[in-house]
């Protein structure tokens, strides 16, 4: 059986994760080295940009409310730039690391348990999952009910008259 939105939120979340990804390795390469591009600039602030405006509504779909523990907000907001990260302590550059590691396991956690509901789903047997909403349904009952009266007297009245 497919779910066709559970299918677009895994797509959704895969998305977010490269773009968390990519995020660290330029943070990462900004703090090992104090030469970067413009262009590297440019892209590390459009992807900050994106990872901002699309977390928010990544969670919404996903039905999960923002707790004290996600930093995933406070990472994106503690580097304002490339540039800005060489004005960082080594305290600072330690949490932020630490929060946008504990941000990429629970992404990936959440991942994993969509993957595994997509992989249950595709374990389930559609006519038998049919089969069984029309055999519960109760309208369908009650005409077999009636199906059955009427085969019991059309038995009785053609036989024992």
């Amino acid at each position: 059986m497919i779910d066709k939105n559970l299918e677009a939120r895994i797509k959704q979340l895969i998305e977010f994760v490269d773009l968390w990804k990519s995020f660290y390795e330029l943070y990462k390469r900004a703090s090992e080295q104090q030469n970067f591009t413009e262009d590297e600039e440019r892209n590390f602030l459009e992807i900050k940009s994106s990872l901002a405006r699309k977390y928010q509504a990544l969670m919404d779909s996903l039905g999960i409310k923002p707790t004290a523990e996600d930093r995933t907000f406070d990472v994106i907001s503690q580097v304002m730039s490339l540039k800005n990260i060489s004005t960082l302590s080594p305290l600072q550059m330690e949490k932020l690391e630490n929060d946008w590691h504990n941000s990429y396991i629970t992404l990936n956690k959440i991942l994993g348990s969509l993957e595994n509901r997509k992989n249950d789903l595709a374990k389930i047997n559609v006519f038998a999952q049919t089969s069984k909403r029309i055999l519960t349904n109760p309208f369908f009952a009650l005409f077999l009910i009636m199906m059955l009266i009427s085969i019991v007297y059309f038995f009785a009245k053609n036989f024992f008259s």
